[in-house]
């Protein structure tokens, strides 16, 4: 490549006029820097508003030539009276909110009214109110009313208004208004003369000045300014101390340029905000800024903002600094909010471009581009034109190692040093092109990418190349880091590395999947890579990225830097996101994590996107400390003042309650209609500032047990409700996410209806149990009957086996021992075989009679105590004279049906005959309980079950478990075989009492043994 041709000028650089008024050359920034909101009729708004005020509850109060308004920030709503109450007039040019929550309301025909608890005063001219139109109200710092009209004062004392006239000194004159000062000087205005009135005296004295309609203010510093139109605004004497010298030379303002003021209001910062009767619009002067004016102001001298700029009207009289630090003016067609904005439009660069905008700091000032003009802004100052560019082309900006501006444009490359500019001309290959990219390597050598084409590298005035790139594309953005490695982006996901040791490339596999590369930046030294899907940050040869579906704002990245408190910036197509670094560590080792950030937008007074595709960073920070943002619709910069946290938390009101259509009022307790089922509460909070952001939280204390999380609802809600105390309660967080714990709170009962009432609830409850219980008894009856009756066959079939038995064995056993009776008869009485066959007889016989016996015990049923009939059992058992049994009975004793006391007694005759075959139990306890079920528990402290018996139900080979386990079930009862822990056993039949006891007054109809023929004896037992 020929050796390019190199031409250095020197030129002294002038900066180019431009129409900038004097207030845009201070530190401050200017109202069209606020960010601006308008309401108007279509938003709702009411027009001609004559009057502001800001009540305790929050709420911005409007008198308007329609009616009293009242305003949370995002509704407008016609404050609604008491039935039966009226105001005089809705034309209302006074309010004024006392610290009760009091309403005192001037008219334009005169007179005032008083709004307390939703009832009207009204007081007239003979009332003692001064007649004419009511201008404002003022309350002193000993709590005293005044109202004033423009034919005079009055106070309100005792309840009663007293007008203020000759008594007080008061000029016969038109009255202008009147002023309270913190220190408690009175200051009174009139058409041709300003007049005061010290502390405790009642006499208002001449200050002797030549004040035509004149205004007056106090800023924090304790001056009091003052506006009029002889003289314009400038700081008041010291009247009160009897100094008339004017601090600021008091100049005669042209009629074209009066300043007279309608109303003052002063910000948080001390500025002066004014609304001006004469030539419409406001005004904004900052009384410390330097050097300071020595002559009174004119309305060329300070900041303006009119109709052309966007006010609502150009006539605005009210004006009004709340307390969340918004200023809020009144016109004849709406209201206006103006509140310092997060973010910073510069008004001087153009708001669009066809060449897209490029930044570069340097060491003495930050300098901007939209490839017409250079723009440079000084240290805390506006940006302004610098120097034409040579074409209007593309223009990439670039801050070299030695602090020099480095740009492409006009087919040369441009190093600018202070006022020194100088100019190498492009190789002639690429001569036509614009440059896309610059970075310089730690060597001082710079690469320039040039559209469509090829990179090249200039050190010390000659170009190089082109370079190869390994076939890569040409790159889209450049930047270096920290070890001078040069660093170029591309489109999907890809970066490459260029230093000493080569060229590496990065790409979706080294964790780099931010879609096409967007911008470069090195931050803490660290290379950070923005795309369209996210960002992405290099560590130890990898990248780790944060993608949009992590944290939605980061999308479209073009820009990254920090903010000067360390935090993170990165400007996208959602707006600027701003992070902490410890979530962003948080997010890079959790992917699942999403991590809390900050989003500025419009809404923050971003202006526009970030800029996509032109090539060059997007977030830069100057020397100041100001971080700058490129969008696509101009530039701008983080205010640092515009940070401050809203620590005021949101008043919150509930405005009404809504049943089956009618709207109810929520100034007290709410009883709604019976049967009443849904309800809907309307709330709000009159957060000024930001009420858009403002989150909510409720919940219907009697129905919810946790918050409901609203977000920014003003409705909630609730079906399915029944009678009941209700109590609903709204909480809300601001902006900044200050909670107004304490909230907001509405009771709500619902009355009953007869069929929800306690009595119906209780009869129904009553019949429900009465129907239960008979539907219990009828089962259980029937279950009975069907036991009563498988038993009633059971004795049958016994009967008939019986019957078998007796007729067929003991009848032929019986014949057979009669055969050998007669047998041994014959034999001789001294044969010794006669004794042993007669021996064999007689145990024949009672054989034979015991087997009448059984086959009677099959035919008979048992009747008599069950306590008598166990008592007999343990008897007959035979257990030895040590063993102590005891037969207790609890309850009162009633007999059991025949059937269930057969199947009882063989299951006691069980047990008993267990315990004293297996036990070798020393004590026997058997308790027969009478109650709701009929109860037999047997105990012993003998050698106790094997567990493994007890888990299985029997014995192997044994069937005496089984077979009391089969009676209990024919019995619908429940039959448990414990092992007890001190040792020894139990057995505990449960028999349901509708089975086990025999109906009062009903004869069982199944045999019985006859009298004299029981079935067991007594038995000796020890209670």
């Amino acid at each position: 490549m020929g050796k390019g041709v190199v031409a250095t000028l020197t030129a002294l650089l002038t900066i180019l006029p431009t129409c900038v008024p004097v207030h845009a050359q201070d530190r401050s920034h200017t109202i069209r820097q606020f960010h601006h909101m308008t309401w108007t009729a279509k938003d709702g708004a009411p027009p001609e508003i004559w009057a502001l005020d800001q009540g305790p509850d929050g709420f911005l109060w409007l008198g308007t030539g329609s009616g009293l308004y009242r305003f949370d920030g995002m509704t407008f709503e016609r404050y609604r009276l008491a039935p039966g109450e009226q105001l005089a007039s809705i034309d209302i040019t006074a309010v004024e909110v006392l610290p009760s929550n009091e309403i005192w309301i001037g008219y334009s025909d005169g007179g005032v009214s008083r709004l307390k608890d939703g009832r009207v005063t009204t007081f007239t001219e003979k009332d003692g109110i001064g007649p004419g139109m009511i201008v404002h109200f003022r309350q002193d710092r000993d709590g005293v009313l005044w109202a004033v009209s423009h034919g005079g004062l009055s106070r309100f004392l005792n309840g009663h208004w007293r007008s203020v006239g000759a008594d007080w000194d008061v000029p016969a004159d038109f009255i202008v208004g009147l002023f309270i000062a913190r220190d408690g000087v009175r200051w009174l205005s009139t058409a041709q003369g300003l007049y005061f009135a010290r502390p405790g005296v009642q006499r208002f004295e001449p200050t002797g000045a030549v004040a035509e309609h004149a205004t007056l203010t106090e800023t924090p510093d304790g001056r009091i300014w003052i506006a009029d139109r002889p003289h314009g605004l400038r700081p008041m004497p010291n009247y009160v101390g009897a100094d008339r010298r004017s601090p600021w030379k008091e100049r005669t303002v042209p009629s074209g340029n009066v300043l007279s003021l309608a109303s003052f209001a002063v910000d948080r910062q001390g500025v002066i905000w004014g609304t001006d009767r004469v030539n419409g619009g406001i005004f904004r002067f900052d009384p410390r800024r330097t050097p300071q004016p020595t002559h009174s102001l004119m309305a060329s001298d300070v900041d303006v903002f009119r109709r052309t700029d966007g006010l609502t009207a150009g006539r605005s009289i009210p004006i009004l600094s709340d307390r969340e630090g918004n200023i809020w003016v009144g016109t004849s067609a709406g209201l206006n909010r103006f509140r310092t904005s997060e973010i910073i439009h510069d008004v001087v660069v153009p708001p669009a471009t066809a060449y897209g905008y490029s930044i570069a700091t340097l060491p003495d000032a930050t300098y901007i581009t939209d490839g017409v003009w250079l723009y440079r802004a000084l240290p805390h100052e506006a940006a302004r034109r610098h120097v034409r560019l040579a074409a209007a082309a593309n223009t990439v900006l670039l801050r070299s190692r030695d602090g020099a501006l480095w740009y492409g444009n006009g087919g040369a490359m441009h190093r600018h040093v202070g006022s020194k500019i100088t100019r190498i001309a492009l190789p002639a290959q690429v001569r036509d092109r614009n440059v896309n990219a610059i970075a310089e390597d730690g060597t001082g050598t710079l690469w320039v990418a040039f559209e469509g084409s090829d990179v090249y590298q200039l050190k010390e005035g000659r170009w190089t190349g082109p370079i190869d790139l390994g076939g890569l594309p040409t790159p889209v953005i450049a930047g270096a880091d920290t070890t001078g490695a040069v660093w170029f982006g591309y489109a999907d996901s890809r970066v490459s590395r260029h230093d000493a040791a080569g060229m590496r490339v990065f790409t979706a596999r080294d964790g780099l999947t931010v879609g096409n590369v967007e911008g470069l930046a090195i931050l803490d030294g660290a290379v950070w890579v923005g795309g369209e899907l996210g960002v992405a940050r290099l560590d130890h040869e990898r990248f780790h990225t944060i993608g949009s579906n992590q944290v939605e704002a980061l999308f479209g990245v073009s820009g990254m830097g920090q903010a000067s408190d360390g935090d993170v910036l990165f400007n996208g197509l959602m707006g600027v996101v701003r992070m902490d670094t410890k979530e962003l560590r948080k997010a890079f080792a959790d992917p699942a994590y999403v991590p809390d950030y900050a989003l500025y937008d419009r809404r923050n007074g971003l202006p526009g996107v970030a800029q996509q595709g032109w090539h060059a960073p997007t977030v830069a920070t100057g020397i100041d400390g100001r971080t700058w943002f490129i969008s696509n619709t101009g530039v701008s910069f983080l205010n640092a003042d515009g940070r401050a946290r809203n620590l005021v938390p949101p008043p919150i009101a509930i405005l009404s309650a809504t049943v089956q259509g009618v709207t109810h009022s929520t100034a007290s307790p709410l009883t709604v209609p019976k049967g009443t089922t849904s309800l809907t509460i309307a709330y709000t909070a009159a957060a000024l500032r930001a009420p858009e952001s403002v989150r909510f939280r409720y919940r219907l204390e009697g129905l919810d047990t946790a918050w409901t999380d609203a977000g920014g609802h003003r409705e909630a809600v609730f079906s399915n409700l029944g009678p009941k105390q209700y109590r609903f309660r709204v909480i809300a967080a601001n902006e900044d996410g200050v909670w107004n714990e304490d909230g907001a709170t509405l009771d709500v009962e619902i009355p009953p209806t007869f069929l929800q009432s306690g009595p119906f609830k209780a009869f129904v409850g009553a019949t429900l149990v009465a129907l239960l219980w008979f539907v219990y008894t009828q089962r259980m009856r029937s279950v009975a009957r069907r036991i009563h009756g498988r038993m009633a066959e059971r004795l049958e079939e016994r009967e008939r086996i019986a019957r078998a038995l007796h007729d067929t064995l003991l009848q032929s056993v019986q014949a057979l021992t009669l055969h050998f009776q007669f047998a041994v008869d014959k034999l001789p009485v001294e044969l010794p075989a006669r004794g042993a066959l007669e021996e064999a007889i007689d145990r024949a016989d009672a054989v034979i009679a015991e087997g009448r016996d059984r086959i009677q015990g099959l035919r008979l049923l048992r009747d008599g105590a069950i306590e008598d009939i166990i008592a007999g059992i343990v008897q007959r058992q035979g257990f030895d004279a040590a063993v102590e049994v005891v037969v207790t009975c609890n309850g009162t004793q009633r007999a059991l049906d025949l059937l269930v006391l057969d199947e009882v007694t063989r299951i006691a005759g069980e047990a008993v005959f267990n315990v004293w075959r297996h036990a070798s139990a020393t004590r026997i306890a058997i308790d027969v309980s009478h109650g709701t079920n009929f109860s037999l528990r047997i105990t012993d402290n003998g050698v106790g079950i094997d567990p493994d018996v007890v888990t299985r139900g029997e014995r192997e080979g044994h069937f005496g478990l089984p077979g009391m386990r089969e009676s209990a079930r024919r019995l619908r009862g429940v039959l448990e075989v414990r092992c007890l822990p001190e040792g020894g056993a139990e057995v505990e039949l449960t028999v349901p009492a509708s089975i086990a006891y025999q109906a009062r007054g009903r004869r069982s109809t199944f045999p019985r043994a006859p009298e004299g023929h029981p079935v067991v004896a007594p038995a000796k037992a020890r209670a």
